[in-house]
């Protein structure tokens, strides 16, 4: 993502003149023009004759690499086209891995060795400034526009980032099937980094020791460009081979984890290495490779999709080849390169690529908290903000930072000495102030928290009535049958809280079997000494409606089994399916033994796995048997889909409770076809029970009804509040179809 472009004006890389004399300290191992490796020493040369520099070409090229870079991603996260934008994270890898690799062999070929010290300082003079700015400034405004617990949960995503973390932790969270569907973070884009400086904690050791191993066993004549190929080449094989593993098995893993992504970031390295090769290249065919290679990135940038599989590995091979051939194109010949990459405005934008991935993301994603984000005002606002703040941050801090001399070592001790506490200065700096931000944002929402807690006491127009009364009357679905006997009941109080919306779980999840557990828990709800035998079947859409369905079950004096679970529809599965084995044995219980009286089943609408005509079957497959026995197949349809621009009006400054279009438009909601109802046609005595009316009116799907938020996020699963709320609904729906 940073990779450290020679630009002629900054960066010299002189070779040894001719006649110079290596002077080591410590010792040398062995000694040569290319061949002078040492681990522990410092190796400088006196020259006997003129040591002229030789400045790098600048790569122009390169410079409009990364422009289509960060504009694919900018435009893919701003406006969703092209749907493969996120592929410039790629591109980007590639970039860094020839360029950083470049400067390392060059200070090899110079000196000897790979001084660690000054590679990490320039890291850190590339990287820390402009990506700390961006983490200040979006933590503080996070604590003034999100909601406590969003805001909290942005500020540790915050300190991930800054020691280059934040991969893993985001996916440890895409991973937790309890996090699905939330809001996303504004510093998600962060993960690229710590993949990037991971790669380059590692990588320039293993160069040096793999240097050092050849030239100690086989002498100074032999070539270190072929091993070091070698061993690049072992490391992306085994890297796309673990990413193909894990595109497989878990592909959000895959998509964020260092392991994964080596191999991009190792394909830049490898032409870094061979790159003397490259100059036998005819220059006929200089230009037809950089256009091929142009093609392909636009090729991969407008087919390449994420819900399509198969990213990163191995379809993110499609880019990153493609990037690879533009710079095999430029590299030790005369072409400059294809005119859409080597103008003057894409080489400005790849200048400023770097302060406009970091700026994007968060730009795009607070500006949501102000405005809604599907309209022309938002999208124009947001590029102008995005290029606007990224232009004041590359010529305001990252370029003159990047060419301060922090590092810069004088001859006297005390100027060597304040040298090297310089970059942990402002590294201390940096961290703390993070950390200073995050606790002041910390107290600054709690306090907000605590009063809107201490202000909702009072219900205007509630004058003689409980509490316990108008909730029962008015929140949630009640209200829909209520009509307009609640306006204004339940004043301008939300329930839950915009603080604790995202985590209202209560009595959902009690009964769950997560990813990868061989079974269902143990779960008997409702009266268990009841005479009447109901289970409750299905995935997380299942599991959300429980709280009403354990509430109907304890009025009634009901005995309730539960088999819900990760990606467990009830239908019939091929072994191999993730959730096959619990439920061969949850059919195996519902077809022994004493026969339920019914089984509720609910599930996702959006199961893509299999096609909807399959699904139907499917469940019929499954359904019939157990209908065989007595048992009457009851479903629940699926509720209708939310969004999230609709819960991000939720939390949007100058929200109302009671006067909003927080929501989905009817016919969007609506608009994926249920598989459910179709299946429970061809059953048997099957019912269905279609809550719908308690969802959606005519023409939107509310986000808050009855002063409830309806969905704790966008992938569709409701609050337990609003579950809740449904109980008295979804009994009397039950027991029509039970006496009938």
């Amino acid at each position: 993502m940073a990779g450290e472009f020679p630009a002629p004006r900054t960066l010299r890389s002189p070779r040894h003149a001719p006649g110079a004399v290596p002077a080591v300290e410590f010792g040398v191992i062995i000694v040569g023009p290319w061949r002078i490796v040492s681990l522990n020493t410092t190796v400088r040369s006196r020259s006997r004759g003129t040591d002229t520099p030789r400045k790098p070409s600048h790569r122009r090229d390169i410079q409009g690499l990364r422009a289509v870079a960060v504009l694919a991603v900018v435009l893919d996260h701003l406006f969703g086209w092209p749907r493969g934008g996120f592929v410039g994270v790629d591109i980007f890898f590639v970039i860094s891995g020839f360029l950083i690799t470049g400067l390392l062999l060059r200070e090899h070929e110079r000196t000897g060795t790979i001084s660690f010290r000054s590679f990490y300082e320039r890291r850190v003079k590339r990287i820390l400034p402009a990506s700390v700015l961006v983490l200040f400034v979006t933590a503080v405004a996070a604590s003034l526009l999100f909601p406590v617990t969003r805001a909290l949960s942005t500020l540790g995503d915050a300190l991930w980032s800054f020691v280059f973390m934040a991969n893993w932790r985001f996916a440890a969270t895409g991973t937790d099937y309890f996090q699905e569907g939330t809001l996303p973070s504004p510093l998600q884009h962060y993960w690229s980094l710590g993949v990037e400086e991971q790669f380059y904690l590692v990588w320039p050791w293993l160069m040096l020791a793999v240097l050092f191993l050849v030239t100690r066993s086989r002498g100074a004549g032999t070539n270190a460009r072929i091993p070091l190929t070698a061993a690049v080449l072992v490391i992306m094989v085994a890297s796309f081979a673990w990413a193909a593993v894990e595109t497989a098995t878990n592909p959000t893993v895959a998509y964020f984890s260092t392991v994964a992504r080596a191999w991009e970031l190792g394909l830049g390295a490898l032409l870094a290495i061979v790159s003397p090769a490259f100059s036998r290249i005819p220059h006929r065919l200089r230009s037809p490779l950089a256009w091929a290679g142009l093609v392909g990135m636009v090729a991969s940038i407008l087919w390449v999709t994420a819900d399509q599989g198969g990213f990163p590995a191995p379809l993110a091979a499609l880019p990153v080849l493609s990037a690879g051939l533009v710079i095999v194109a430029g590299s030790g010949g005369g072409a400059g390169g294809p005119w859409p990459l080597t103008n003057r405005l894409s080489g400005y934008v790849g200048d400023i690529s770097f302060s406009l991935y970091l700026w994007h993301w968060p730009v795009i994603v607070l500006l949501l908290a102000v405005m809604p984000g599907d309209s022309w005002p938002y999208y124009v606002l947001a590029l102008i903000l995005s290029f606007a703040l990224s232009m004041l941050s590359y010529h305001g801090v990252e370029d003159p930072l990047r060419k301060a001399a922090w590092f810069r070592r004088g001859p006297a001790r005390e100027r060597r000495g304040a040298g090297r506490l310089r970059p942990v200065l402002v590294a201390v700096t940096a961290g703390v102030a993070v950390m200073a931000v995050s606790a002041a944002a910390l107290s600054v929402t709690q306090g907000v928290s605590d009063q809107d807690q201490a202000g909702t006491a009072v219900v205007p127009g509630a004058e003689g009535r409980s509490q316990d009364e108008l909730l029962a009357r008015c929140l949630g679905a009640a209200s829909v049958a209520a009509g307009e006997d609640c306006a204004g009941l339940l004043g301008d109080q939300l329930r839950p809280s915009l603080e604790t919306f995202a985590e209202d779980t209560r009595g959902q999840y009690q009964c769950w079997r997560s990813n990868g557990e061989p079974a269902f828990p143990d779960c008997d709800l409702g009266d268990p000494d009841g005479t009447f035998r109901v289970a409750l079947m299905g995935d997380s859409h299942a599991a959300s409606i429980l709280p009403a369905v354990e509430a109907v079950a304890e009025r009634n004096g009901w005995e309730l089994d539960v088999f819900t679970g990760f990606a467990c529809h009830w239908y019939a599965h091929e072994e191999g399916d993730n959730c096959y084995g619990p439920l061969q044995d949850a059919n195996e219980t519902l077809l022994t033994g004493e026969p339920y009286d019914a089984v509720l089943v609910t599930s996702s609408r959006y199961d893509d796995s299999r096609p909807l005509q399959e699904r139907t079957d499917r469940y019929v497959q499954a359904w019939e048997p157990v209908a065989a026995r007595g048992t009457r197949i009851i479903t629940i349809t699926d509720v209708p889909a939310a969004s999230e621009e609709s819960l991000q009006c939720l939390t949007r400054v100058g929200f109302s409770v009671t006067d909003n279009d927080c929501g989905v438009p009817r016919q969007e909601a609506l608009a994926m076809v249920d598989p459910l109802p179709q299946a429970a046609s061809r059953v048997q005595g099957a019912g269905v029970i279609d809550l719908t009316e308690y969802f959606c009116t005519e023409d939107l799907c509310p986000a808050v009804i009855g002063n409830a938020v309806v969905y704790r996020d966008a992938s569709g699963h409701i609050s337990s509040t609003y579950a809740r709320s449904l109980t008295p609904f979804l009994e009397e729906d039950l027991l029509d179809l039970l006496e009938r």
